[in-house]
Parts: structure tokens; C-alpha cells; sequence
């Protein structure tokens, strides 16, 4: 008996997620400068930023590639012109592919895996537990930006429930 949700459907739910609000920054590209103070980003640009690098942080954890260089990416995206934030999202595309080819042919013994992490405090987390803090992190920063957008004047015709996502069809 399945107990839950696979990790591939989350992903599924994740990316749809993803790909409405990429469709929907392209129609309003200057709601990607507005200043906020979620996730100690500067504006909507550097949260996107943040979700984008914690999404490939653990995907390279888990699929034992080598570690994102945070200070690389970001300076390489604040260094290019501003655009409507497709090479944000395209960073999430690319965290999207990695899970996936790893979840293709992962073992129960490999998602239990643990890890040890030290700063900013020490911690033991498994690989399957990595890749759940990765999406309900992106699900939990979307939300909060949704909000943040409704109360600057940006409504957004985007449904966001799982249940009306084409996961688990």
C-alpha cells in the first residue's frame, strides 16, 4: 500500500506551479523589482533567486553532484539585465531535470540516506527528507509572494491548489 505522495507527483505540482508564475512575471515584469522582505531578499527578483538556489542546493545534495556556488549564480543573475526573470526560472527548470533523473532510478535505501550539516546549526536530514524541504519550500515562498502581490495591487488569475493541478491525473 502507497502511503502518500510520491516525490514525483510533488515535482509535477511544483514545476506547474513554477511554470504559471514564469508565464505570469512575463506579463508583469515590473512586479519583479518591487521591494520586499521575504527570505532577506531585497525585491520579488532576489526571492525568486532564493527559491531558484535552494531548489539546486539539494537537488546537488541528493544527486551527489558538486555544491552550487551560491555567490557564482547570484552575482552571474544580478549581473545581467533585467529581464522578465526567465533565467531565474530556467535555474528551477534545470533543478527540476536533476530531481528527476534522480528520483528515476533512486532506492528506499538511497532517500534514506542521511546527511550531517553543521552551519548554521547542526543537523542529520536524509536525502528524502532534503528533497521535501526543497518543494514545500518552493510551495511555502510561492504562497507567501502570492500574498505579498494581492496586497501590492497584482491580482493573479493563477490557481494555485494542488487539486487543481494536473498532478496525480
Amino acid at each position: 500500500m502507497n502511503d502518500g505522495i510520491r516525490f514525483s507527483e510533488l515535482l509535477a505540482y511544483n514545476e506547474e506551479e513554477t511554470l504559471r508564475w514564469r508565464e505570469w512575471f512575463a506579463q508583469n515584469p515590473t512586479a519583479l523589482d518591487l521591494p520586499l522582505d521575504i527570505a532577506n531578499a531585497k525585491n520579488v527578483r532576489g526571492l525568486l533567486l532564493h527559491i531558484s538556489l535552494v531548489e539546486l542546493h539539494f537537488a546537488h545534495i541528493v544527486a551527489g553532484l558538486p555544491s552550487v556556488n551560491f555567490q557564482g549564480v547570484q552575482k552571474e543573475i544580478e549581473s545581467s539585465p533585467a529581464d522578465d526573470g526567465a533565467n531565474l526560472f530556467a535555474i528551477s527548470q534545470e533543478s527540476a531535470a536533476k530531481y528527476k533523473r534522480y528520483l528515476a532510478s533512486a532506492t528506499a535505501e538511497d532517500l534514506a540516506l542521511v546527511f550531517e550539516f553543521s552551519p548554521p546549526r547542526k543537523l542529520n536530514a536524509s536525502k528524502r527528507k532534503l528533497i521535501t524541504q526543497a518543494l514545500t519550500h518552493s510551495m511555502r515562498h510561492w504562497a507567501q509572494l502570492s500574498t505579498f502581490l494581492r496586497q501590492q495591487g497584482f491580482e493573479q488569475p493563477l490557481v494555485h491548489d494542488f487539486l487543481m493541478s494536473k498532478a496525480m491525473e
